[in-house]
């Protein structure tokens, strides 16, 4: 996950969980937690079960996060963000145990007569996390979106309802058009054009994954001598140590869904 994908998770994961942004610079980010979100990122529990127990004013942690080394106000201490630090690992689970799966509505309206009825289409909008793992690991976010009247499937969808305005009722006058894909068969629809989309990526990357695990295997049979000359105990640690080489070495993909939500568009964007 590159720098400007972490920069933009971490905005997005403060402004949904309500935090005060300070300051909002291009190398580094200043935020003043709100309570949820010092809970799930700041781990003092004894802290906040003093604070409710007492009624005193809670006072969240403000924290600033870097996104490139060396990047942050002299004089001040920061926490460099990348994908794998712990601190971004917080922010992914928090995210996930807390807004796994929303439904919200846009909300646009233009002025319709009281007697009209606006549609909208309804869209289901799946986050996955796809890792490519061997003994080094590579994640990579996608976020898809398919229409379940059309079926059409269109990558980046975050994108393209980042800038809208929601609500999470159905407005007045507006109604809503009758799927056409049940959400088990958008799914189903959604991995199949995953499995497409992962066999045509750059697989290079598994081949020389082979290549070091036949290497490791290799050296490892060198090291323990003849089977018909190791007693039970050498043959119980070889097995081990061969059935550790391979789940390190061996390339898999792994595919995770993030958060995933059903989105009502109005039906003429």
């Amino acid at each position: 996950m590159e720098p400007s994908q972490v920069r933009s998770l971490t905005l997005r994961y403060l402004k949904s969980h309500d935090c005060e942004i300070i300051e909002d610079h291009p190398d580094y980010m200043e935020s003043r937690l709100s309570v949820e979100a010092d809970k799930d990122l700041i781990h003092r529990p004894f802290y906040w079960m003093y604070v409710e127990k007492m009624g005193f004013e809670p006072q969240p942690s403000t924290l600033l996060f870097t996104f490139k080394p060396g990047k942050a106000p002299p004089g001040v201490r920061s926490e460099h963000l990348t994908c794998g630090s712990p601190r971004f690992n917080q922010m992914l689970h928090s995210a996930r145990k807390n807004g796994r799966f929303i439904r919200l509505y846009e909300d646009s309206f233009r002025g319709a007569r009281k007697a009209d009825s606006r549609p909208y289409d309804p869209w289901l909008a799946v986050n996955y996390e796809v890792s490519s793992i061997c003994d080094r690991k590579k994640d990579e976010l996608l976020s898809l979106g398919i229409h379940l009247r059309t079926g059409e499937i269109i990558q980046e969808f975050h994108q393209r309802i980042q800038n809208k305005q929601w609500t999470p009722r159905l407005p007045d006058r507006r109604h809503t058009l009758p799927p056409l894909l049940t959400v088990p068969e958008a799914v189903g629809e959604l991995e199949f054009w995953l499995q497409g989309w992962i066999e045509h990526q750059d697989l290079s990357w598994a081949v020389q994954a082979k290549k070091r695990l036949e290497e490791e295997l290799a050296q490892l049979h060198a090291y323990y001598p003849e089977e018909w000359r190791m007693n039970d105990e050498l043959h119980t640690e070889k097995k081990q140590r061969l059935r550790e080489t391979v789940w390190q070495y061996h390339p898999r993909v792994e595919v995770e869904v993030v958060n995933a939500g059903l989105f009502y568009l109005d039906s003429d964007t």
